[in-house]
Order: structure tokens, then C-alpha cells, then sequence
């Protein structure tokens, strides 16, 4: 406002002028059409509003049908939006604008463009907000009687995003038990919500960390598909189908981002409760200590993780014991740790790679009980080396390394 009043009082200033001298004119009156970022800002706002307070019709009429396709993404839009009691929900139009391509500009009716939008969300309970950018195609369609009405139009015409919530890829509902959340349409969603309460009962029980909060909720994503699954992660078609589930941060800073327990229900389907049981609480320990920003090497992260999950169900843990017998006799124990590649997604010893890792970490807890593996797990997570972890426990790296294989070769043996 201030820097406004000076340009006007300039202006004035110039218009008084001597005799003879020809006046300098005021400068041209602001526009008070808004811009298109205000008009997208606008449509969003009432949307959201609209889809809030359950008014269907509403939410709709700000969606253009001249795609029938996004226009039923809307709608699902919607519905969540109602469906999900959100304890944050900021849609935030930012100035970044783009073209649409011209196949695309063809075959809508009016101005369109691209605006990109920030999404801040966070769920009943959760202290962390997660943040999500998408690129929304608006347009300003002209009515029989001259008036123009900007619509949403589109969700797929700019560039590639990196990630996409569940809840704007399919219909979903929110379970809640205490602490856990289940976010899914999953027929089997109360399944779902009593095996992730019970692996964070566990968790609770055993995880001592200064990240850990305990009055933190465990969220737990349940999608329809595998592509869903890992449209939520952002990552290449085909490239997770081993993955049964992944602690994933919703978020691009693994430091403030809420950390999501993301199933693939490709994979988790061929489990047993059993194998549902460790996997939730594998996954659940990853959350409490925030290992997705975690220093320490995956072989550790993986097997600490394990080793509580196998504590919690004892039973859990008979197939990776036959998996690693099996493959120190055929191949002699391992010199090292776990390498950082055997741990990649699309590895061919994937699940190999878990199984040794929870070995050593079951070497290391046999070394002074539980206790000396929370302390060697929190040195090595806030940036110590395994051989500074090591020392911190009184032992050494090549120590607990050589107790490790001599637990292989002793298990090899039976």
C-alpha cells in the first residue's frame, strides 16, 4: 500500500506543472480483472469448500465436462475430500503457470492453462504436515449469455509428477484405533487396522529413540493396485513388484515429512497373518525411528527392523533362518556385511539380502542383549561409522563381524 501511494503521489506531483510546460499524464488505472492464478486460486477454494461440506453438485459444477475422464477423478476427489476427518488441508495455488500442449489446447473449448498447486495435508493426529505439488489444467469457459466461468479441467497435462496421494487416485476411507490409522478402500480394512495396531503395540515396547515420539500415529496406506502403490512412492512402473511394503516419507524433506507405512497389495496378498504381522511391524519400526533419513547403512536399518519384528513373532522368523542355512552351505558364509545394491528394489537376492541383515543383527543383540543393538543402531544413526558403534559397545567391527559368521556357519551346520 505504501509503495502504491508514492507512485500515485508521483504522478500528481508531475501533473503540476509551470506555465507553457505540457502536463505529464497519471499513470494508467490498475486492472481489477483478476489474474489467472487468483481465478485457479478461486476455483480450488470452492471446490475443496464445496466437496467439504458434502455438496456434490457444487463440487461438480466447478469441474468442466469437456473431459469425462478427469471429470470422474473429480468426483472421487470429492468423496475423500468429505470422506477423511483432515486435521490440515491447504490447497495453495502457486504463480508457475504452463501451456498446454497443443493436441491438448485443441480439444478443450476456451482459454486453458496450467497452474501448479501445493497440497499441505495431514491426518487426524498426525504433528507433521505432508506436502505434495501437482500440475491442474483450468479453463474459461464462455456461457450462451456472455459470462465466463473458470473450471477445473484436467490432473495429467503438465509435467511428470513425482508423487501422487492415494486419496487422489482412487476412493478411500479412514480407519482410526487409538493411535493407528488405515487409509484405504480394502474390503479387508479392519484386518488391516487390528494387525497395525498390534505391530505398533510391539514397536512401543521396544523402540528407544530420539526420534521416536510415542504419541505419534502410525498411518498405514492400503491401495488398490500396484500401480497405485507406486504412483503414492513416485517410482518406475514394475520396479517395487518385490516390495511388499515401504515406510515412505510424504514428503521431499525426510527430516519434517510424515513417514507413511505404503503396502503394495500385490505382494502383501500372497502373505500369511503371520507374514502380514512381521511385515507391519518391520515397517512400523522404520516409522518410529524415521529411518528413510536415516545415516546408518541399510544392512542395519533392514536388520534392526527385522530383529524386533522376529522378537515380536518368533514364528515369523522360521523361513529366513531355512532361507540363510540354505545358502551358507551352498556358498560358505559371507566376508561382509550386506552390500548397499543387495538391498535395491529390482535386486535378484532381494529377500536374501533381509535375511542376513537380520542375522547380523541378531549376532550383534546376542553380543549383551537387546540393549547393545538399540545402542550400536542409534550410534551408526546419527552418523558414526559401524566401526565407531562398534567401539561405543566396548568391541570392535571385525569382532562382532567374526561372531556374526560363526553364528552362520554354526546354523549351517544343524
Amino acid at each position: 500500500m505504501l509503495a502504491l501511494s508514492l507512485l500515485l503521489l508521483s504522478g500528481l506531483l508531475a501533473g503540476c506543472t509551470s506555465a507553457g510546460n505540457d502536463p505529464t499524464p497519471y499513470p494508467p488505472a490498475l486492472s481489477t480483472q483478476p489474474s489467472r492464478a487468483q481465478r485457479a486460486q478461486q476455483v480450488v477454494d470452492d471446490f475443496v469448500a464445496a466437496a467439504r461440506r458434502g455438496d456434490t453438485s457444487a463440487a461438480a459444477d466447478l469441474v468442466s465436462a469437456q473431459d469425462e475422464a478427469f471429470g470422474g477423478r473429480a468426483l472421487v476427489w470429492a468423496a475423500n475430500l468429505q470422506r477423511i476427518a483432515w486435521s490440515q488441508l491447504i490447497w495453495t495455488v502457486q504463480s508457475t503457470e504452463a501451456a498446454p500442449t497443443r493436441g491438448r489446447a485443441t480439444t478443450l473449448t476456451g482459454e486453458a492453462w496450467l497452474q501448479r498447486v501445493t497440497i499441505s495435508w495431514s491426518l487426524p493426529g498426525e504433528r507433521q504436515v505432508a506436502g505434495e505439488d501437482l500440475w491442474l489444467t483450468f479453463v474459461d469457459e464462455h456461457a450462451s449469455d456472455g459470462s465466463v466461468a473458470t473450471r477445473l479441467a484436467g490432473d495429467s497435462d503438465g509435467p511428470a509428477v513425482r508423487t501422487v496421494p492415494i486419496w487422489l487416485q482412487q476412493p478411500v476411507r479412514l480407519l482410526r484405533d487409538h493411535q493407528v490409522l488405515v487409509l484405504t478402500g480394502s474390503d479387508d480394512a479392519s484386518s488391516w487396522l487390528s494387525q497395525a495396531s498390534a505391530a505398533r503395540r510391539a514397536v512401543a515396547k521396544r523402540v528407544v529413540a530420539a526420534k521416536h515420539d510415542p504419541e505419534d500415529v502410525l498411518v498405514v496406506e492400503v491401495p488398490q493396485s500396484r500401480a497405485v502403490f507406486e504412483q503414492i512412492l513416485g517410482v518406475r512402473a514394475g520396479s517395487y513388484a518385490a516390495v511388499a511394503a515401504a515406510a515412505w516419507p510424504m514428503g521431499p524433506d525426510t527430516s519434517t515429512a510424515p513417514i507413511h507405512v505404503v503396502v503394495n497389495p500385490e505382494a502383501s496378498n500372497r502373505l500369511r497373518p503371520l507374514g502380514r504381522n512381521v511385515l507391519l511391524t518391520h515397517e512400523a519400526v522404520h516409522v518410529a525411528t524415521r529411518s528413510p533419513g536415516s545415516s546408518a547403512p541399510t544392512w542395519l536399518v533392514e536388520g534392526y527392523a527385522d530383529q524386533i519384528a522376529y522378537d515380536a513373532y518368533p514364528a515369523g522368523a522360521a523361513p529366513a533362518e531355512d532361507a540363510v542355512r540354505a545358502a551358507v552351505r551352498e556358498h560358505g558364509a559371507p566376508q561382509d556385511w550386506p552390500a548397499e545394491k543387495d538391498f535395491a528394489p529390482d535386486a535378484a537376492d532381494l529377500d536374501l539380502a533381509y535375511d542376513l541383515a537380520w542375522t547380523a543383527a541378531r549376532a550383534i543383540a546376542a553380543e549383551g542383549g537387546v540393549t547393545t543393538l538399540d545402542r550400536f543402531y542409534a550410534a551408526a544413526d546419527r552418523g558414526e561409522s559401524v566401526a565407531e558403534a562398534a567401539d561405543e559397545l566396548g568391541s570392535s567391527e571385525r569382532s562382532l563381524r567374526k561372531q556374526w559368521r560363526h553364528d552362520l556357519e554354526a546354523m549351517a551346520a544343524r
